[in-house]
């Protein structure tokens, strides 16, 4: 087989698993998605807060748990571990939030916390604490369930050709 037979038969290879990992996405998939929901506006929300209480690691955080989240879950072998690469930068990003934010909020319920208080602040500061809980939560849950639905792979050899059947269980 020539080189160039190699990395077609690669790529074929490569494009039917993506093609069945994304055919096959389950409810977990799905969950950590509304995660990457959450990690998409508290990254667009966050942006708008006054920069003294900005950590951009919080902001780089969450978008690597969604980059490496897409990629981990091309391939069905990887998904499992998707989510809870997802989960562990989201809780990063959490703590990058929290490190900075956390003088704004002493100052601002030194009294004592109330829900009025937290809702009056200004939009970006309690939307992006919202967006960010939520986030780490839902993207915990989503390591438990599972990323795609198991499949049954029937093999038939008719002769010298292989015909593959796919069949969820």
């Amino acid at each position: 087989m020539s080189d160039k037979n190699k990395v077609s038969a690669f790529f074929k290879t490569a494009g039917r698993e993506i093609k069945t990992s994304i055919l096959t996405k389950y409810i977990g998939f799905y969950v950590a998605v509304a995660a990457i929901v959450l990690s998409f506006i508290q990254t667009i929300i966050y942006g708008q807060v006054n920069g003294q209480d900005l950590n951009v690691n919080a902001i780089i955080f969450s978008v690597l748990g969604i980059v490496f989240f897409l990629l981990l879950s091309l391939f069905r072998k990887t998904s499992t571990f998707a989510p809870l690469v997802l989960m562990a930068f989201d809780f990063f990003a959490l703590l990058a939030f929290v490190s900075k934010i956390i003088d704004y909020f002493s100052t601002a319920f030194f009294g004592g916390f109330s829900a009025a208080k937290f809702f009056a602040m200004p939009a970006p500061y309690w939307l992006s604490t919202v967006c960010f809980i939520l986030s780490a939560i839902v993207s915990a849950v989503a390591v438990y369930l599972p990323q795609n639905r198991e499949l049954k792979v029937k093999e038939e050899l008719n002769g010298e050709a292989r015909n593959d059947e796919i069949e969820e269980v």
